[in-house]
């Protein structure tokens, strides 16, 4: 009997604790308030791949929820050729036939002619060209990447001449150094301002062939070749073979294609078979939706031209009558690591004028959406923000309207931040956002209500103490993020998640990471859903309603506890639901929730995802999800105006009501 006693008061206290460790935290909800609008058919896009044939995964695909989908698929945007027949032009630009139509072509591997690796693959006969296509012809450049700080004295230039006599070289020019006290030289987002110095070789000149400069000692890890006049005369362009760094005699060794940038590329380049889903295919794949999915397609800016994008049109539009409606103009163009890139935006949004005009010539129906990262900048150190630089080029055109279409950022957030940080990220992240676009577009009114497309997200891959990207976390931060970009851009936005079937190391390394919702590689694993696939179909099937078109309206919510993000949509049918994300790794959340302006029957549905359902386990590789679970169902009988429900550690959930009768 004491024994007994003794158990009862053991299970009673410990019940206690477990009671006292429930954080008590409220959810109140406004259905009267809407924050924003959105309809799920835009929001809840992803992006398939020229890579990998997503045909035998179309029912997975379109159970999750996704519509809108983006194709080629990231950097192959750049280096993707839509029809395979045609022919080569004096410059070697690839023209497509207006009559046939073959598999779609990608550039070989090293298949640009004059692209800036040619500077460093040791052989004087290969040359990097500028390109023509500038507007600023007076400032070509060339730096490569030492990986360390050195003290370099001396460089040896092999002018492109010495492969080709026609090739021009630069008349004038000078040798510069990074300043080391600055953030490092990576164009794109962490170069605003000019922190390139003179070496005392400044203001050189040249009559072609091989050149050894001297110059005193500096500290750098970057050093360049600005080129200030060219050859071949006034807008001529400038062709490098080689170009070698020496510290005390010493050649520093440069091998890596990635450690030598050029300010541009002669596009000209030479193609390959190893496309795997061609145009024709993706369309057929598209059309075998319900309801059917609407293309997004990316136009190679980057090594194509007007003339092909146009004849992209055309096929699509008017010989094949696919109704291609969204065409996004290039992918990360100011990426060095993007064929034809880096590209600053002026020139960029030059060549944006030319192929809108030349595209919408054949179909003025079309949307044509431009690249506008957010937090960019021009390239070209003059600290005007990348939307800006492309606006005012615009404007100064008078054709400002030309953007009406939207402008694209693409994000993997936090670049070197720790797991809790990127999980802390997306309410500000999208703050953040929202006041950059509207600040560098203020004097545009015409401009107040751009579409927004983010066409590329997900977690960063450089994160400690892991990658997210195939974990429970990112199911949580996938969640998060599209709930505050609703908040912030519903009603005119778009997103493509990064993306339906990747490919990576998340099966062989511990700390690797798969972007894909669905594993590509074979193995016993194969297609097996990832946290993401998951959390997408939570939002389009149970929060939201997968594919729709309508209009839903994103209500007031907010949450007592930073740990919970609270977003609640209030459906064209009527009923109301909430999704919760817990991003407390120990904590669960007992949680008062409070609906006003809306009166919830006491029965409603409930679905949670959390480490029941999904855990990635590194025990054997191949590495893999077990369990790996849909999300569960429930059913409460305790909703109503207000009502309690604890929210488990790392967990979503989505309650479901209806209204009462």
């Amino acid at each position: 009997m004491r024994l007994k006693s003794v158990l009862v008061l053991f299970l009673f206290l410990s019940a206690s604790v477990c009671l006292a460790d429930v954080t008590p935290t409220t959810i109140d909800i406004n259905a009267a308030v809407t924050v924003n609008t959105f309809r799920p058919f835009n929001i809840f896009g992803n992006n398939v791949n020229g890579w990998s044939n997503p045909v035998p995964l179309k029912d997975k695909i379109q159970g999750a929820g996704n519509f809108i989908l983006r194709y080629p698929a990231g950097s192959w945007g750049d280096s993707f050729f839509w029809n395979g027949s045609g022919d080569y032009d004096a410059a070697g630009n690839w023209v497509a036939s207006e009559t046939e139509y073959t598999n779609s072509k990608m550039i070989k591997d090293n298949g640009m002619l004059y692209d800036a690796a040619k500077i460093i693959d040791g052989k004087d006969e290969t040359a990097w060209r500028s390109n023509a296509d500038t507007d600023f012809p007076k400032a070509q450049w060339v730096y490569v990447d030492l990986k360390n700080k050195r003290m370099p004295d001396k460089i040896v230039i092999t002018w492109g001449d010495k492969t080709n006599k026609e090739y021009p070289y630069a008349k004038k020019f000078s040798v510069q150094y990074w300043d080391t006290k600055e953030p490092r030289q990576w164009m794109p987002y962490g170069a605003p301002s000019n922190a390139w110095l003179d070496t005392t070789a400044k203001n050189l000149t040249s009559t072609g062939g091989t050149q050894e400069i001297s110059f005193e000692p500096v500290e750098a890890q970057y050093v360049r070749i600005l080129m200030t006049e060219s050859s071949a005369g006034r807008n001529g362009t400038y062709s490098v073979a080689s170009f070698k760094v020496y510290e005390e005699g010493k050649e520093w060794e440069i091998k890596d294609n990635n450690s030598v940038v050029a300010s541009s590329c002669n596009s000209a380049c030479e193609l390959g078979d190893r496309q795997i889903f061609g145009f024709d295919d993706y369309m057929k794949f598209m059309k075998s939706f319900e309801p059917k999915a609407e293309p997004l397609i990316i136009v190679n800016v980057g090594s194509g031209t007007p003339q092909l994008a146009a004849s992209w049109v055309k096929y699509a539009n008017i010989t094949k009558k696919y109704g291609v409606k969204y065409w996004e103009m290039g992918n990360e163009n100011g990426g060095q690591w993007e064929t034809g890139g880096p590209m600053n935006y002026y020139d960029y949004t030059r060549k944006f004028i030319k192929f809108y005009e030349a595209m919408k010539a054949v179909d003025p129906s079309i949307t044509i959406i431009a690249q506008g990262q957010f937090d960019g900048n021009s390239q070209n150190f003059d600290g005007v923000p990348h939307i800006k630089a492309i606006a005012d080029r615009l404007a100064k055109e008078k054709k400002v309207k030309y953007l009406a279409g939207g402008i694209v950022t693409h994000q993997y957030p936090m670049w070197g931040a720790t797991v809790d940080a990127v999980l802390a990220s997306p309410e500000k992240n999208f703050d953040d956002m929202d006041k950059a676009i509207k600040e560098q577009l203020k004097a545009y009114p015409e401009l107040a209500n751009i579409p927004v497309w983010i066409t590329e997200f997900n977690s960063e891959g450089n994160l400690k103490p892991r990658n997210m990207s195939t974990r429970l976390d990112n199911a949580l931060f996938i969640t998060n993020y599209l709930g505050e970009f609703i908040k912030h851009f519903g009603s005119n936005g778009h997103t493509n998640m990064w993306d339906a079937i990747n490919g990576g190391d998340a099966l062989t390394n511990v700390n690797g990471g798969d972007h894909g919702y669905l594993q590509a590689d074979d193995g016993p694993y194969k297609n097996q859903e990832r946290a993401t696939y998951w959390a997408m179909k939570m939002l389009t099937n149970y929060w939201s309603k997968s594919g729709d078109l309508e209009v839903h309206k994103l209500v007031d919510t907010k949450s007592s506890e930073k740990f919970l993000a609270a977003y609640t949509d209030l459906k064209p049918d009527g009923s109301l639901s909430v999704i919760v994300v817990n991003k407390d790794p120990k904590e669960p959340y007992k949680t008062t929730v409070s609906v006003a302006g809306y009166k919830p029957a006491a029965d409603a549905k409930v679905y949670s995802f959390d480490k029941s359902n999904y855990d990635w386990k590194t025990d054997n590789a191949p590495y893999h999800a077990d369990p790996d679970n849909a999300p569960s169902e429930t059913t409460i009988g305790n909703a109503g105006a207000k009502f309690e429900y604890t929210f488990q550690p790392y967990s979503i959930t989505v309650i479901s009501m209806k209204k009462a009768e």
